[in-house]
This record gives C-alpha cells, structure tokens and sequence, in this order.
C-alpha cells in the first residue's frame, strides 16, 4: 500500500446528501480525493491525483455532516473516491465523531481485504474499526454495470458489526440524478446511455 501523507486535513472531492444508491437507505456520500492504486479503466479518473481539493478539517467535517443526516433523514454516510485509506489518518478521526450520531458507516475500497486487515498502520486498524460494511477490492471495468450489489465478482463485501446483513444488499442498484441550488451530481451504476441523458438534463 502506498504511504499517506500525514496530514490532519482531509482531503474531498465532493459530497451529495440524500443518495439511495450508493450503499442502504438513504446516505450522505463522500468523496475523497486522491488515490495511487491505479485500476485499469477506472472510473473517477478526477479523483486520482492527491492534489488539495477541498481541505477540511475532519472534526469540523464530521460535525457538520452529522448535523445533515439528522436534517435531511440520513441513516448514515457512505465513503468512496479515491481511495480512502489513503486518508486513514484524517478519516478515523473523521468517522469516530460520526459514530457518536449513532450514524452507519459504509466504505469502499480499491484495496484487497487481505491488505487493509493485515496493514500495520494504526490509523488504518481504527478506520476499519469504525465501518459497518466495508466493499473492498479492485476496480474491473468488465463488471461496471451489476445488477444487485452482490453481483460484482472482484469485490469483498465485509460486513463489520451488526447494523446491516447481505439481504441489505441484494436489491437491484440503479443510477440518480441529484440537484441542488450548488451542485448537481449523478452517481450509482449507469451505463454510458444514462450519461449521456444526464449530461444532457444538466446542460439545459
């Protein structure tokens, strides 16, 4: 695994309130930006460079993304990038305060399980310590369009404490469209049809 750079702040890319396709139930998701793992045709080639995004400090972060979930319903957040164990540092720091909320914790990982459970950096042991289902593995543009959550061969569905259960998972998974008066975002498994429509719906 690449080295972190230890710094306090964390680095996002993005962040959308009130998504249903990017883990169970209705989410906050975060986007972190910066990962090295390098999957053949990954999918957020944006979020690869560890470049200063928006840096945040993780406490301030967690308090105010906790304050979101219980204003718009959110049962929890869901972390994605990127890669966010390369952020280990700021994000256990990050998802301790989100667990006082009593909030769920989902993260993807291009990592295998073996490397991240193996790993002998603190900040990364405490990081997993915190997650409710951890979907580790990495990037295969072959299996970009799965039907249900399960269906994807190249990842590792971890389910770390007893909040959620496979059949959380077994549903099928759609793409979404979200709008705001700041940003507007699409996210999920979409095939290169949906983009296109979204783009179009964005651009008019």
């Amino acid at each position: 695994m690449e080295p972190e750079k230890r710094s306090v702040l964390l680095n996002v890319a993005g962040v959308i309130v009130g998504s249903y396709t990017n883990g169970p139930g209705k989410r906050v998701v975060i986007w972190v930006q910066g990962c090295t793992i390098g999957c053949p045709g990954c999918f957020n080639t944006p979020l690869q460079p560890h470049e200063p995004h928006h840096l945040i400090d993780p406490v301030v972060f967690a308090r105010t993304i906790s304050e979101k979930c219980v204003k718009t319903g959110c049962e929890g957040i869901t972390i994605t990038g990127g890669e966010p164990f390369q952020q280990a540092v700021a994000l256990s720091t990050f998802t301790s305060i989100i667990r006082e909320s009593d909030l769920t914790i989902v993260c993807f990982s291009g990592y295998c399980k073996d490397a991240l459970f193996t790993s002998t950096d603190v900040s990364i042991q405490t990081l997993i310590g915190s997650i409710d289902i951890l979907i580790a593995g990495p990037y295969n543009h072959r299996n970009r369009y799965p039907r249900t959550w399960s269906d994807d061969p190249d990842k590792e569905y971890i389910f770390l404490s007893d909040a959620y259960s496979d059949d959380d998972l077994k549903r099928d998974i759609e793409c979404e469209l979200l709008l705001s008066q700041t940003e507007s975002r699409y996210t999920g498994f979409f095939d290169f049809g949906d983009r296109c429509l979204f783009e179009d719906l964005l651009s008019e």
